[in-house]
C-alpha cells in the first residue's frame, strides 16, 4: 500500500557539497508583496532571451536571494548555463559559490515554503550559525508541471 502525502511537506535538512554554478536571469529589487507579479513576468522575459540567445538552460528555475532589507530582496530570476555567456543581452551573469551548504525541499504550494525555512532556521540556531546573506530557491516541478499540491521547491544556503 502507497501512502499518500496530504498538505505540504519539508524534508529534513540535508548538508551536502555544492558545486558552482552560474545562473542567468533578471536581476531587481522587489518588495515581498510584489515577488509573484515579478517572476510573472521575468521568467518569460528571461526565457525569451535565452531563445533569442540560443542559451540552453542546465537546470531548473531559480531565483538568487540578496541583502534583504526590511521587506524587500535583490532577486535574480533565471537559469543555470553550462558556461557564462559573454552574450547576456539585458540579463545579469550570477556565480553560486562552490563549498559546504544546506538544503531542504518543500513539496506544496509555495504559500507553504514558511515551513523550509522554519525547518532551515532551526537548523542554524542547533548549530550557532547565521544564516548567509546569499541563498536561493529552485523550482524542480511548478506552475504547469503539476497542481499546486505537487509543487517542489528547493531551498539551498552555502555555509562558506
Amino acid at each position: 500500500m502507497t501512502e499518500t502525502i496530504r498538505g505540504p511537506s519539508t524534508d529534513a535538512v540535508v548538508e551536502f557539497t555544492l558545486p558552482a554554478s552560474v545562473i542567468v536571469g533578471l536581476r531587481e529589487r522587489v518588495a515581498v508583496a510584489d515577488l509573484s507579479d515579478f517572476f510573472g513576468r521575468a521568467m518569460p522575459a528571461v526565457a525569451a532571451e535565452f531563445a533569442r540567445l540560443r542559451i540552453t538552460p542546465v537546470g531548473p528555475p531559480t531565483a538568487v536571494y540578496r541583502h534583504e532589507a526590511g521587506h524587500d530582496f535583490d532577486v535574480t530570476v533565471g537559469f543555470p548555463v553550462a558556461a557564462p555567456s559573454t552574450k547576456a543581452g539585458g540579463l545579469v551573469v550570477e556565480t553560486l559559490p562552490a563549498g559546504q551548504a544546506v538544503r531542504v525541499e518543500h513539496v506544496g504550494a509555495y504559500e507553504t515554503l514558511p515551513a523550509a525555512y522554519a525547518a532551515l532556521s532551526a537548523w542554524f540556531a542547533a548549530h550557532q550559525l547565521t544564516p548567509p546573506d546569499v541563498m536561493w530557491e529552485q523550482y524542480l516541478a511548478g506552475p504547469g508541471d503539476t497542481d499546486e499540491s505537487g509543487f517542489r521547491t528547493r531551498v539551498v544556503y552555502p555555509l562558506s
